[in-house]
């Protein structure tokens, strides 16, 4: 049943293209090696603790100068040393000096757009006709990266996995020129989620390029406010109309399509409640056509426990993502797999299905400030380190229960 009197038609995508900024990317002698490998294609996420995600670093203050190494070879080296250790994701991020607004996951994916372009205003990013300067600074930071992730990560062998919002969460985001939500208007936000699924597949070309296998993390937090038409305004003093269930669902399901394997990450697996009409977590997911799913263990209530049994039935890969206090116990390896052990056994799952169970550590997705190596809280590299180190450890601990 739809939500919105608008067209019910679905996004479609066509192959993806290429565009003049990426190609000329592609053309600097210093961007991907001459001959790249070509590394095996994986055909889905694995359900290990042996991923890297990453963030692509912000663009450097030009205040600022780095005389040893940039902040972006800073976080390119610690987050490749930690997979180089066997851990688990962990962002790959660099740090930002004081009262710059760049580099959040916005920004990130907003760069990624092909043909389109965007612009930092005072009530976030919107749409422009041509690229200006925030643009410009996320190109260069996005060739910075590039170099820092050839230089630490190129050629390592495993999956790496790239953490970028969701295309909802971005359309949510981002803003017309004339100030009004992309949300509201339906050519704008087709355009926007078939750029986004052109330019996230472009640029796991290039890290393909640098012989990983690149996986996509895809956050998409803000399904329910789309859906029930609670997303507010740029006033704040209304909503914007319920977009339908079937291009919701046909926007997730075509850009996941043109994607290598990518987990689908949900704040939770509650029923959406829609007219009258409630729809299960489990139903939800494979209206879209993800193939994997993570949620906050958090997050999980006994319901939730129900649902993730029947994704897992359904041969979806299931991920649990631990809050970042995660390291902060004596006895953090049995303490957390008790705390997935018990509510399974309790819905009368079995135990050594666990092992099939993928654990993602770390911060989420940073939509409203950069993210950084030591955030908000004062959680710095070695803190980082302590939380992959227990997410391995519990990795093993599920692969071993009998």
């Amino acid at each position: 049943m739809s939500t919105s009197s608008e067209s019910p038609e679905p996004t479609s995508m066509a192959e993806p293209r290429t565009s003049d900024r990426e190609s000329s990317d592609r053309d600097r002698p210093d961007s991907t090696p001459t001959e790249p490998a070509v590394p095996d294609v994986p055909t889905s996420v694995l359900p290990a603790a042996t991923t890297s995600g990453i963030w692509l670093p912000g663009a450097r203050d030009p205040r600022r100068s780095y005389i040893a190494t940039s902040p972006v070879r800073e976080a390119a080296a610690s987050g490749f040393d930690l997979l180089a250790d066997q851990l688990p994701p962990v962002p790959l991020t660099a740090h930002q000096s004081e009262g710059r607004w760049g580099a959040d996951a916005i920004g990130r994916a907003g760069g990624l757009l092909t043909e389109l372009h965007v612009d930092r205003t005072s009530y976030g990013w919107r749409l422009t006709a041509s690229a200006g300067k925030d643009e410009r600074l996320e190109d260069s930071a996005l060739i910075e990266a590039f170099d820092a992730i050839a230089e630490y990560g190129g050629f390592r062998p495993g999956q790496v996995q790239i953490s970028l919002p969701g295309p909802w969460t971005l359309v949510t985001a981002l803003s017309l020129s004339s100030g009004a939500r992309v949300l509201g208007d339906y050519g704008a936000r087709r355009d926007v989620v078939q750029a986004y699924a052109f330019g996230i597949a472009a640029f796991t070309d290039r890290i393909a390029g640098l012989g990983m296998q690149p996986t996509v993390r895809l956050v998409e937090s803000r399904l329910n406010p789309v859906l029930t038409g609670t997303w507010p305004t740029v006033s704040g003093w209304a909503s914007l109309p319920a977009i339908s269930e079937t291009q919701v669902w046909a926007a997730l399901e075509s850009t996941l399509r043109h994607l290598p394997p990518t987990v689908l990450a949900l704040p939770d697996l509650d029923s959406l409640h829609l007219q009258g009409k409630e729809i299960p977590a489990a139903e939800a997911v494979r209206r879209t056509g993800a193939r994997s799913v993570s949620v906050p263990l958090a997050s999980l209530r006994s319901h939730s426990w129900e649902q993730l049994a029947t994704l897992a039935e359904a041969g979806l890969g299931t991920w649990i993502h631990l809050p970042p206090t995660a390291g902060g116990r004596s006895d953090a390896v049995n303490h957390w797999c008790e705390r997935i052990r018990t509510p399974w056994s309790r819905i009368g799952m079995g135990v050594t299905s666990l092992r099939e169970f993928g654990i993602i550590a770390g911060p989420e997705l940073p939509l409203t400030y950069p993210p950084l190596l030591e955030d908000q809280q004062g959680i710095g590299p070695e803190h980082n380190r302590g939380t992959m180190t227990i997410a391995a450890g519990l990795r093993r601990a599920l692969e071993e229960i009998e």
